[in-house]
């Protein structure tokens, strides 16, 4: 029952965040994701082990974050090209207009921690963990998917829905793949700043 309520809570947090908007978009998403990192490790507190850290891992971490910024930045192409989002550009630019008061450096560093850090340690490291445990790997994949891509619904930007679609699917099947949490924080951790500061997607 807890798991759920966990489950709930980041529900709360992203509606707060994108829709009620008490604080700075970046302040609140650093205190959420904070929330998430202290829950998962309370939970899982052998999430990240030093032994799953080596030039493999990390490699593969690196390498992951630039092809799925490769295939955003196809995606791009494909969305202007064939129209299937209408007004996909202003819903890109919705995304881009959380930059808020803060100037680029620090928003690339809360991305990378505790943002990237924190979203992959609760989505990956913490729910697919359980349900994959709970309900076979397959089924864990697929559910924490659906979550992943359902707390975004509140933001009402279809491009944002799509987005967290490909990436839960894309960082899930490394999840998997590695089964340890190594390469899917880094590749998260990198590709945050990349696409939404230093090389953004527009």
């Amino acid at each position: 029952m807890k798991h759920f309520l966990y489950v709930a809570l980041a529900f709360l947090l992203w509606y707060m965040m994108f829709v009620v908007k008490p604080f700075n978009f970046w302040i609140s998403m650093a205190f959420s994701t904070s929330v998430l990192i202290i829950i998962s490790l309370i939970t899982y507190p052998d999430s990240i082990r030093l032994k799953d850290v080596n030039f493999r891992e990390i490699f593969i971490g690196i390498g992951s974050a630039v092809l799925l910024y490769i295939v955003f930045w196809f995606g791009k192409y494909v969305l202007d090209a064939s129209g299937i989002i209408p007004n996909h550009n202003q819903n890109i630019s919705s995304v881009y207009a959380n930059k808020g008061i803060f100037p680029g450096w620090v928003i690339a560093l809360l991305l990378f921690f505790p943002i990237g850090f924190g979203e992959e340690i609760f989505w990956r490291g913490y729910l697919q963990r359980y349900l994959s445990g709970k309900f076979g790997k397959w089924m864990g994949f697929f559910v924490t998917v659906f979550f992943y891509t359902a707390v975004h619904i509140c933001t009402l930007n279809p491009v944002l829905l799509l987005a967290s679609f490909l990436v839960g699917i894309y960082w899930g099947l490394i999840f998997m793949w590695r089964k340890n949490l190594t390469a899917v924080l880094i590749s998260h951790m990198i590709w945050d700043p990349f696409i939404f500061i230093i090389l953004p997607i527009t």
